[in-house]
């Protein structure tokens, strides 16, 4: 029988709020800066970041929550961003937990990687796909550096993430 774990909960739920303010911030027109066109897809190293932090399965959920919420602002989405990060979030959490380490680097890898191949696969699903007109112009004049600019914020989330994981941490060993 598993023990209520409180600081635990206090982790997951401010994981949470960091989550909804990373989608405000990101979908939010004038709320976060951009260049152009380009703009930051926070919600990619958050779930990446608290991923790092959590086990396989409420990683999973937290990147769903994500991309759900990511869904909810995106017009023809249905779901994709969804599936997307629930599917960084757990594959994430899993190579933590079996083969990397948990450190600035390994994130910066991770999300590097998870940022390419979102903006590949959401340039490959929205545009090319449905045959849109200059694909190739979009996956480089939007896509990849919005991939490039988002990677600027991975230092800065992961660092957030770490702080708030070391808190719970220090709570539970004070109680």
């Amino acid at each position: 029988m598993r023990t209520f774990d409180k600081q635990k909960l206090l982790q997951r739920t401010v994981f949470g709020l960091l989550v909804v303010l990373c989608a405000l911030l990101q979908h939010t027109r004038g709320a976060f800066f951009h260049i152009g066109f380009v703009h930051a897809w926070l919600l990619v190293p958050v779930v990446v970041c608290i991923a790092m932090h959590e086990k396989r399965l409420p990683a999973g959920l937290f990147g769903a929550f994500a991309g759900v919420l990511w869904d909810c602002a995106s017009a023809g989405a249905d779901g994709w961003y969804a599936v997307w990060l629930f599917l960084l979030g757990f594959v994430c959490s899993t190579l933590v937990a079996l083969w990397i380490r948990n450190n600035a680097r390994a994130a910066l890898v991770l999300c590097g990687g998870a940022l390419f191949l979102t903006a590949l696969f959401q340039w490959f699903c929205f545009v090319l796909l449905p045959g849109q007109p200059s694909a190739a112009g979009q996956l480089f004049s939007f896509s990849l550096p919005s991939a490039l600019f988002t990677f600027v914020f991975t230092l800065p989330v992961y660092g957030l993430c770490v702080l708030i994981h070391r808190a719970c941490v220090r709570q539970k060993q004070r109680s």
